[in-house]
């Protein structure tokens, strides 16, 4: 969603326990929060200008919850609870795309086409991700895709 004229989100407050669970986003996308600091992504592109790189990332990984004024990036994500997290490629923990190994897949990517996205991920990625809440007062987790300060946002919400 591309929000270029839209400020940082109001600071949001959260807790580990408000985040365990499964978050789902852009096309098949989730993140996995698990205790004692566990991560799994599954299909999470890439963040701010690594999106334009075209890899997805499924595996396992960790995360750290920074409370509201610690995070020290820049005001992308916020300044209220920001959550960190660092995966690698592989564990077990994602699946092939089957569309991505087809002969489209080398077509130009747009951002509506999934297949598109056939890069490898790189060893390791981190992510910096802010904490909002949507309209109706759920909590929304969101990073930023693309060039920062464009602000396309990328959202992932709470699988019930």
């Amino acid at each position: 969603m591309d929000s270029r004229t839209d400020p940082p989100p109001a600071p949001v407050k959260v807790t580990a326990a408000d985040l365990y669970g499964t978050w789902t986003g852009w096309k098949g996308s989730s993140l996995t929060f698990q205790p004692e600091s566990r991560a799994v992504v599954e299909n999470l592109d890439g963040q701010e200008f690594e999106f334009d790189d075209a890899w997805r990332m499924s595996g396992p990984g960790s995360w750290r919850l920074l409370k509201p004024g610690a995070y020290r990036g820049g005001n992308t994500v916020g300044n209220g609870s920001v959550i960190q997290i660092k995966a690698s490629p592989g564990g077990g923990a994602g699946k092939k795309d089957p569309a991505a190994e087809s002969p489209e897949a080398e077509k130009e990517f747009t951002p509506d086409d999934v297949a598109s996205r056939t890069e490898p991920p790189p060893e390791k990625a981190v992510w910096d991700i802010g904490v909002t809440r949507s309209k109706k007062g759920k909590l929304r987790l969101f990073f930023l895709t693309s060039d920062p300060d464009v602000r396309d946002t990328y959202y992932l919400t709470k699988k019930k």
